[in-house]
């Protein structure tokens, strides 16, 4: 007899369960990810996997004010856990990464006095750089004291790479979004005699435009000269 769909669910889950050593079945999933383009338009993301599902409804999106990945992510993930009291946390968190955020996420929850179990799931390395040559790459699952190089076919390899795949496509949509919003924001200034190297200085240091926005003349002077600053303020107010 063929089973059905929640049922091979189940049983993949169970599996996960035993193979990673979890607490329980990971039935709510929390994955997450970040995107930037050279430290611009820096975003995380977290995709939301319930019951057999992405429960789209759940996702997260944040803008970051960090510069690194590792920052980033710390970023996220902080941010994330201090709305545990709003939204309670999952029964597993993925992170798209190897060991050294997988360690990071486990001292975020710690410091918070909460216990979570965690994964990540990185592509191996070659030469430093990661392999994603299509149809070779090897994905490896980190835990706290282990890592698990599974064949490309296992289901449970597949099961962790869909859900790392969906939080890297919401991350990747919202940076896209994120740089069209600068992108104009960026003219509007270029148009006034700002050039693009001011802007990003103004952005490296503010974060976004909209803290630039709300700064005060004098602020925005100690970066670029006091004509600037009258044209930025002219221009947003």
């Amino acid at each position: 007899m063929k089973k059905d769909k929640k049922t091979l669910d189940i049983q993949l889950l169970e599996e996960l369960k035993e193979l990673l050593n979890l607490e329980r079945v990971p039935s709510r999933v929390e994955v997450f990810d970040n995107s930037h383009m050279s430290g611009m338009a820096t975003v995380g993301a977290m995709a939301v996997y319930e019951d057999g599902a992405f429960d789209k409804k759940s996702y997260r999106t944040y803008h970051l004010d960090a510069r690194d990945e590792y920052a980033q992510m710390r970023e996220t993930l902080s941010r994330r856990v201090k709305s545990f009291s709003k939204n309670s946390p999952p029964d597993l968190w993925v992170i798209d990464g190897g060991a050294t955020l997988l360690k990071l996420a486990i001292e975020i929850l710690d410091s918070f006095g909460i216990f979570l179990d965690v994964v990540a799931i990185s592509k191996e390395k070659i030469d430093a750089k990661s392999h994603r040559a299509k149809g070779k790459a090897k994905d490896i699952i980190h835990i706290r004291d282990n890592i698990f190089r599974l064949k490309e076919s296992d289901r449970r390899l597949l099961w962790m790479q869909n859900l790392r795949d969906e939080a890297h496509r919401c991350a990747i949509n919202f940076h896209k979004k994120t740089k069209l919003k600068l992108d104009k924001e960026s003219k509007l200034l270029n148009l006034k005699g700002i050039s693009e190297a001011k802007v990003k200085k103004l952005l490296n240091h503010f974060g976004t435009f909209e803290a630039l926005k709300n700064t005060t003349l004098d602020d925005i002077s100690v970066i670029l000269s006091q004509k600037d600053a009258k044209t930025i303020k002219n221009i947003y107010f």
